[in-house]
């Protein structure tokens, strides 16, 4: 029940920051401005039009799970409103999955904004013939988010904002390069040292390449195989990855003298 208190509470608090509506603003107003590739031919225009909606509520949403995650505990400290609330009978715990689980809802309300401007976008260019498939692209954007989050949320607790921007877009991009890492851990030109060094950056880090499905879905003759066991592997993967990063902010968090 506290933890749903703090949660509601860090909701309300994001969306009054103006930072966040202005993202939101300029990714509306881009995806809007979408419609003006009417000098491409049908399916050129379409594929654009998605891949260009997709794209912005992934960049956009990076954004947005940055800039809460970053100030979760840092924002608290500084306005001494921290004290206030442990000194109440509010376990850490609860504080920090209450910051966590707000700063996610924000995601989701931002999510579904862009994806409800981005569908009848799509939907009017396409006559009227509604896409939901790539309603599981936006979905897959969540739960990369969900775990961005999770990465941010164990810097805020002990590095600053500054120092957690970079921290958290670092391992966002690196993240992103799973396919490379891959292919350099298992490259037989590197010496074993580099070789030993990309596979761990490929099986340690955040592996946030998983959730860009824009391909199939904005190409239909390129199909997953078996779409529905991808879809829960990469959500599963998300939760226990998020879960195993939110246990060591805990007890970091737990550990920490305040």
């Amino acid at each position: 029940m506290t933890t749903l208190v703090i949660a509601k509470n860090t909701l309300g608090e994001a969306l009054r920051k103006k930072i966040i509506w202005i993202f939101l603003l300029v990714a509306l107003g881009m995806i809007v401005i979408s419609v003006s590739f009417a000098f491409f031919s049908m399916r050129e225009e379409q594929t654009i039009i998605k891949s260009f909606g997709l794209g912005i509520i992934a960049i956009v949403g990076m954004f947005i799970a940055i800039i809460l995650g970053i100030n979760l505990v840092p924002a608290e400290i500084e306005q001494r409103t921290i004290y206030t609330i442990l000194s109440k009978p509010v376990h850490r715990h609860e504080f920090l999955l209450g910051k966590f689980f707000g700063s996610l809802m924000t995601i989701l309300v931002s999510l579904v904004f862009m994806a409800a401007v981005f569908m009848v976008t799509v939907t009017y260019r396409s006559h009227w013939h509604p896409d939901f498939a790539l309603l599981k692209g936006v979905l897959m954007i969540f739960f990369q988010l969900v775990l961005l989050s999770s990465v941010a949320m164990v810097f805020s607790v002990f590095a600053t904002p500054v120092v957690n921007f970079f921290l958290t877009s670092s391992i966002y991009i690196i993240g992103s390069l799973s396919d490379i890492t891959m292919v350099l851990g298992k490259s037989k030109e590197l010496n074993p040292i580099m070789k030993g060094f990309y596979w761990l950056l490929h099986y340690l880090l955040p592996n946030f390449a998983n959730f860009f499905t824009q391909n199939p879905l904005i190409h239909p003759e390129v199909a997953i195989e078996n779409e529905t066991a991808y879809y829960l592997k990469a959500i599963t993967y998300a939760i226990v990855y998020s879960c195993a990063l939110l246990i060591v902010a805990i007890l970091k968090f737990e550990r920490r003298d305040m």
